[in-house]
C-alpha cells in the first residue's frame, strides 16, 4: 500500500524552467517571423538554406550541450536541444531538422574526436558555417548495419576509404562526414569504425538523389574510391564505431519525433483557425462535428506523441535507459504527425492541397520521417526485443 505523499520532495511538474521557456518564446517569435513566411521557397529547391542555419547559430541553438572551448554551453542538455527543435519546426520543419544533425553529429566528435577533429571542426558547426553528414546506409545495409560494406583499410599515417553510401542526408550540402567503414575481413558488427571525411579529398564523389519532401536537407549518395584520411580521424576506438554512436541515436529519434510534431500542430492550428472562418451552409465549417472532432482527435494524439518525446529525452537527461522510448518516438510520433496535417490538408480543401499551401509542403517533408533514421517496422523491433528479450530479434 502506498503511503502519504511528502509533498516537499514528491513535486511532478510537466513545465519548462524559466531559463528554458525564455529560450522557447524567443525561439518561436524567430519562426513565426523568419521562418514561416519563406518556409514554401525554402523547401522548393535542393539547396540548403545556410542564412537561416547560421541565424541558428547566432542564437546558440546549435551549440547546446557542446563543450563550451568550442562555443557550445558545456553541459549536455536534450531537453533544450528538442524544445528548441519543436519550436524552430514549427515554423520550418527543414531548418528545424538542423539542430537534430548538429546535436547527432557534434555530440559524438566531441566525445570521441581527437584534438585535431574537434578544434577543426566544432567551432564551425556551431555556429552554422559548416555541416558534418552522417554516413551508414548502402545499397545492401540500412538498418542491419552487419551488412555495411565499405571499407577502411589501414596504411602508414591512416586509412583508405572505399565503398558507397545512400540515402545520405546533407550528401551534397556538407562539408565533411562522419562514415562507418569496417576492417578488411571483418563481419557482423564486429570491426566498424568512424572516420571524418571532408567531402573535398581525393576519391570522393556525390549524387543527388532528390526525394518528394525535404529537398534542403540534401538527400544523396556518396561514393569513396581509395579515399586517404590521417589517423587523427578516426573518431572513437578502432572497431567500436558504431557502437559508440547508438546513444546518439537515442537522442536523434525523438528529437525527429519532437520536429515532426511541431510541423503538424502549425497545421492544426491553421486549421482551427481556417475552420472558424469558412462558411457552408450559412455556418463556419467550425459548427460541423464532422469537421470539429477529428481535429480534436489529432489535437489529443499530438499532445500525447509530444510527452512521450519528452519522456524519452527527459529520461536521457537523467541518465536512464531510454532506447526503447527512443524507438517509441521515431515510428508513432511522425505516423501521428502525418496523420494530423493530412486531415488539415483535406478540411482546407483544394486550398491545403494547392502548391500555394504550407500544408502540402509540411506533409511532403514530414513523410521523409517515415523512413529516415529508422522505419517504423526496424523501430517496433526494438521495441519488442526490449519486452521480450533476444528471441523478438530473430
Amino acid at each position: 500500500m502506498v503511503g502519504p505523499i511528502d509533498e516537499e520532495v514528491a513535486v511532478l511538474s510537466f513545465a519548462f524552467d524559466d531559463e528554458q521557456e525564455q529560450f522557447r518564446k524567443e525561439l518561436v517569435a524567430f519562426a513565426a517571423k523568419e521562418l514561416a513566411p519563406h518556409y514554401r521557397r525554402r523547401a522548393a529547391v535542393a539547396e540548403f538554406p545556410w542564412d537561416a542555419h547560421r541565424r541558428l547559430g547566432d542564437l546558440g541553438v546549435l551549440g547546446i550541450g557542446i563543450p563550451a572551448e568550442y562555443g557550445g554551453t558545456g553541459d549536455p542538455d536534450p531537453i533544450t536541444l528538442g524544445m528548441a527543435v519543436e519550436a524552430l519546426s514549427y515554423g520550418d520543419v527543414n531548418v528545424g531538422a538542423g539542430p537534430i544533425y548538429v546535436g547527432l553529429v557534434a555530440a559524438q566528435i566531441a566525445a570521441h574526436g581527437s584534438a585535431e577533429v574537434c578544434g577543426e571542426w566544432l567551432p564551425r558547426i556551431v555556429a552554422g558555417t559548416a555541416m558534418v553528414a552522417i554516413a551508414v546506409t548502402e545499397p545492401a545495409a540500412g538498418s542491419d548495419v552487419s551488412g555495411l560494406l565499405t571499407t577502411a583499410r589501414q596504411v602508414p599515417g591512416g586509412y583508405r576509404i572505399s565503398g558507397e553510401k545512400i540515402a545520405i542526408s546533407h550528401a551534397i550540402t556538407a562539408q565533411a562526414a562522419l562514415v562507418y567503414a569496417r576492417e578488411p575481413g571483418s563481419t557482423g558488427h564486429q570491426g566498424i569504425s568512424c572516420f571524418l571525411v571532408p567531402l573535398d579529398a581525393d576519391g570522393v564523389e556525390r549524387r543527388h538523389m532528390p526525394g518528394m519532401g525535404a529537398l534542403p536537407l540534401g538527400w544523396g549518395g556518396l561514393a569513396f574510391t581509395d579515399v586517404f584520411v590521417p589517423d587523427t580521424h578516426l573518431v572513437g576506438e578502432p572497431g567500436r564505431g558504431f557502437a559508440g554512436a547508438m546513444s546518439h541515436f537515442d537522442f536523434s529519434r525523438p528529437a525527429i519525433g519532437l520536429a515532426c510534431l511541431g510541423a503538424a500542430q502549425a497545421s492544426i492550428d491553421e486549421t482551427v483557425e481556417w475552420s472558424l472562418q469558412r462558411q457552408a451552409f450559412g455556418r463556419p465549417i467550425a459548427a460541423f462535428q464532422g469537421v470539429t472532432f477529428p481535429i480534436a482527435e489529432h489535437a489529443t494524439f499530438l499532445e500525447a506523441a509530444r510527452w512521450l518525446c519528452y519522456r524519452s529525452l527527459w529520461t536521457r537527461d537523467a541518465g536512464g535507459a531510454h532506447t526503447s522510448y527512443a524507438a517509441m518516438c521515431k515510428w508513432w510520433p511522425p505516423q501521428v504527425a502525418k496523420d494530423a496535417i493530412e486531415t488539415a490538408m483535406v478540411t482546407f480543401g483544394n486550398i491545403g492541397y494547392s502548391t500555394e499551401s504550407p500544408l502540402q509542403q509540411r506533409y511532403r517533408d514530414v513523410c521523409s520521417y517515415l523512413i529516415g533514421d529508422g522505419t517504423a517496422g526496424i523501430q517496433k523491433r526494438i521495441i519488442a526485443t526490449s519486452l521480450f528479450g533476444r528471441v523478438a530479434a530473430s
